[in-house]
């Protein structure tokens, strides 16, 4: 769906040279939601803003669709970008119309003939669940309620593709799961594909099937979000899921080990069998299960006796029932 090749972004600040993207290779599959998620100054935002060449490339290649963005010329890609929607953190309504007409501006500025006008902002209207709210004006308007109305104007053009800068960033906990699951659902119901930026990780685990992390304006991990989170391999990334991981103060100085339970394994009593299986003390001394993408994953942290000799065949018998083991001392 989206291919992204060889590109690379800098700017010319003053007499300095800032390399904000750094020969990025990703593709994005057709109909998915996929994060992209970083520090401040990663290169989040010039790189989703390079996809539909809000920002222009120095280098490389966009593809969308069999399309390369970076062949097209201004009326081309005024085109092409119909088929891209995009939402903002800042929202970016127009203050002086009403929500109605905010839905409708980009519809009008096709030329869409205003009875069709009329019955497609009605359509977007109830899909974000704003019907009472269309003679409204922004001012009156919540944080979450605006954003609603960015992500049906964005929607107003049927486009194949959804591009999200840090569209929740500016929410509270509440209304960013509420915008979450509505931006879930558009994605079920329509089959369009999603790309989210985000500093926030608990923005990737609610939606998000793929993850790219970027580092300094590069590419330090990517995968699917369940196997980020239970087997996640850089440091950067290992500090977004919460992986670093900290001995307690309190234990008998035994083998100390991580385990990452992931799937069906997550609900299996796999460390009572284990017990029964070696004859063998464990001392389990923290866990908690979450879920990634409507899948458990389970991650327990256990204290095995120093002194006993059947480790290897105990972390055999853990990788061998679908269990990712760490030894963290």
């Amino acid at each position: 769906m989206i291919n992204i090749i060889n590109l690379s972004k800098t700017y010319q600040k003053e007499n300095n040279t800032v390399e904000a993207l750094k020969n990025i290779n990703m593709k994005i599959n057709k109909g998915s939601i996929h994060g992209i998620i970083g520090f401040s100054g990663a290169g989040k935002s010039s790189l989703i803003r390079c996809i539909n060449r809000l920002e222009e490339p120095t280098n490389g290649e966009i593809w969308i669709d069999g399309i390369n963005l970076m062949e097209l010329n201004r009326d081309q890609l005024r085109k092409m970008r119909k088929r891209i929607g995009m939402i903002f953190q800042s929202f970016n309504l127009l203050s002086s119309k009403t929500v109605f007409d905010n839905i409708a501006f980009p519809l009008r500025l096709s030329k869409v003939p205003e009875s069709t006008v009329k019955e497609k902002v009605h359509s977007l209207l109830e899909l974000v669940g704003l019907k009472d709210k269309e003679k409204a004006y922004p001012s009156m308007l919540s944080g979450g309620q605006k954003q609603r109305v960015g992500i049906a104007r964005a929607l107003a053009n049927d486009p194949d593709v959804l591009l999200c800068d840090e569209a929740t960033s500016a929410l509270d906990p509440k209304t960013t799961k509420q915008i979450l699951h509505l931006l879930k659902d558009i994605n079920n119901s329509l089959g369009i594909t999603i790309v989210v930026v985000t500093h926030e990780m608990e923005v990737i685990k609610e939606i998000c099937d793929y993850v790219t992390i970027l580092e300094d304006g590069e590419i330090i991990e990517e995968g699917s979000t369940t196997r980020i989170f239970s087997d996640p391999r850089n440091e950067t990334t290992m500090h977004f899921v919460g992986s670093n991981h900290e001995l307690p103060k309190e234990f008998k100085k035994g083998k100390v080990l991580y385990l990452s339970f992931i799937g069906d394994s997550a609900g299996k009593p796999i460390i009572s069998k284990l017990i029964k299986e070696f004859d063998i003390e464990v001392n389990i001394l923290s866990g908690n299960i979450e879920y990634i993408g409507g899948k458990p994953i389970g991650k327990l942290t256990v204290e095995v006796d120093t002194d006993c000799s059947k480790i290897p065949e105990v972390i055999s018998y853990l990788e061998n029932n679908n269990v990712k083991v760490e030894v963290i001392k």
